[in-house]
């Protein structure tokens, strides 16, 4: 199911992944010591993803689907870490974005 083109979905990838490090940061300079490191973690965990998935999404190979399928699996670790400590307005944004891209990757790997 690829409506759009690659290179669409590579700007959108590169694009939440850059928020969710932004989330991440924030998180760490506003909380410090008593942030949930669980929610850090998973959002700079699907940066990494992400920031992998935007280099390998033209190519044609399995290492694409491979890519795409460990940035979907550490996007939706991301998102169920940061409903778990519950959606403030930091993360919200972030969150919506990382669903969006969750659903865009479902339909490059079905």
């Amino acid at each position: 199911m690829q409506g759009t083109s690659r290179s669409e979905l590579a700007a959108e990838l590169e694009r939440c992944a850059r928020l969710a490090e932004d989330t991440a940061e924030q998180y760490a300079d506003r909380d410090g010591d008593r942030m949930r490191s669980d929610v850090v973690s998973g959002l700079l965990l699907a940066a990494a993803a992400l920031d992998t998935a935007v280099r390998v999404v033209d190519e044609g190979t399995r290492i694409r689907a491979t890519g795409l399928m460990i940035a979907r699996t550490l996007v939706g670790d991301a998102i169920d870490a940061a409903e778990r400590r519950g959606l403030d307005e930091l993360l919200l944004g972030c969150v919506a974005s990382l669903r969006r891209v969750a659903e865009r990757l479902d339909g490059e790997l079905s």
